[in-house]
């Protein structure tokens, strides 16, 4: 019994042979065309849907960030009545959007924009203030990471209370006042 085949070594025997026994590779290759071709019309759309999606979250992002920068120019008299709302918002802080309502490192505390302000106690009493709550936003941070177990500590609401008590005082004795609330 003779156990020889006919070793066709052409191209089309090599392609017959490939067919009736494919390799994995094969199947990859032939599949990957396959896909290619049926959803190779929908792509474009694909492509155009998904650049607009980013761009649109880009500009979201941009409007975010715009708003969390509260102020372009900076004007010296509402920097004061600013942090202290941002203040009084991290005291009474219940979840940890309250805690971290603003950064202390950028918008108004910004280094950029604290240069705008006039040289003097003012000017280094917010300087002071900024990086002060910033580094109690940061340190205390993860007594409010939670908001169902969210506590701002009492030594915590003292530093807050500290820092913005000298920013008054700088405040009052840069000349600036408070708006009245009420009609006299």
């Amino acid at each position: 019994m003779d156990l020889s085949f006919d070793n066709n070594t052409s191209r089309s025997a090599r392609f017959r042979r490939e067919l009736r026994n494919p390799s994995m590779l094969t199947i990859l290759i032939l599949t990957t065309i396959v896909l290619v071709v049926l959803l190779g019309p929908f792509a474009p759309k694909w492509i155009s849907t998904t650049k607009g999606s980013f761009d649109a979250l880009a500009k979201q992002k941009e409007i975010q960030e715009a708003s969390m920068s509260s102020f372009t120019a900076v004007i010296p008299s509402q920097i004061a009545p600013w942090l202290s709302v941002q203040a009084s918002t991290m005291i009474n802080a219940e979840g940890p959007l309250d805690w971290q309502v603003v950064s202390f490192r950028r918008g108004s505390c910004a280094t950029e924009n604290l240069t705008q302000l006039p040289a003097g106690k003012y000017s280094t009493s917010i300087a002071t203030a900024c990086d002060e709550l910033d580094e109690i936003q940061q340190l205390y941070s993860g007594n409010c990471f939670l908001a169902s177990n969210c506590h701002v500590p009492e030594e915590a609401k003292q530093k807050i209370t500290a820092a913005m008590d000298s920013v008054w005082e700088a405040f009052s004795d840069a000349g600036f006042v408070l708006p009245y609330t009420e009609e006299e």
